[in-house]
């Protein structure tokens, strides 16, 4: 089981253990162009004083993993096409295909990874059952890749056994996945076994940085610029020398 498949198996776990209601109603934009590249590295920690505990095979799954990337290869309508690529840290990769649509939530192995552009807090992850009632929490600032992004929030908590605390966090620009949280508790008679994972995005072409200049330094390059434009015309309005 590849860590696109670990993925969709922990989101459908969320899913199932989240408490929902019904969401707005939001027109469904694709925030991604083809070309768009976004990778993840997984942080996995567990610990147990059952001596007999074993961590669940989706979090082995994550901890052997070093990073996957996605690469959007086609966009039709809501639609999103893409490529990813799971590299292990025994050196091995698989590579898996798939696509979503951003308006229904309909997929093939990429489901949660890309929902619509700019949602809001009160709209749904996707308008189709499950997803139309998966409801997005508020939108938070956060910093990933070096910058702040507004990122749109889903909260997922069960008391049960074990219980969980899930949080994702989507760029609200663009729609793409930006952070899975999630903490465990699992208490069975005396014994405590905790767990955590967090995937984050750790690169992507997604956002180009456009350096800032001050305002001096751009006074002094156009004054530059026309500096060197009038003597260009001065030494080309000057009568040429005759050595006769």
């Amino acid at each position: 089981m590849n860590i696109r498949i670990a993925l969709l198996n922990l989101i459908a776990t969320f899913l199932l253990l989240a408490l929902v209601m019904e969401a707005s109603a939001q027109p469904r934009t694709v925030g991604v162009n083809v070309g768009n590249t976004f990778t993840y590295s997984p942080t996995v920690s567990w610990s147990s004083n059952d001596s007999t505990a074993t961590p669940p095979s989706y979090l082995v799954e994550f901890n052997d993993t070093q990073w996957e990337e996605f690469t959007v290869t086609a966009i039709s309508g809501t639609n999103i096409t893409m490529h990813a690529t799971t590299d292990y840290k025994n050196d091995t990769e698989i590579t898996t295909g798939g696509w979503v649509d951003v308006n229904t939530g309909d997929t093939e192995n990429m489901s949660e990874e890309v929902i619509s552009a700019n949602l809001a807090a009160g709209d749904s992850m996707y308008t189709s059952s499950p997803y139309n009632t998966y409801i997005i929490n508020d939108t938070v600032p956060r910093t990933y890749l070096s910058g702040e992004r507004d990122t749109n929030h889903i909260n997922l908590i069960s008391s049960g056994t074990p219980s969980y605390s899930n949080d994702l966090y989507w760029d609200k620009t663009t729609g793409v996945l930006v952070e899975v949280v999630q903490d465990v508790t699992n208490q069975t008679g005396g014994f405590t076994t905790t767990w955590s994972l967090d995937i984050q995005i750790t690169s992507s072409n997604l956002w180009t940085v456009v350096p800032e200049f001050p305002m001096w330094a751009s006074a002094l390059l156009i004054l530059t610029a026309l500096t060197s434009a009038t003597i260009f015309i001065a030494r080309k309005k000057q009568p040429k020398r005759s050595f006769c």
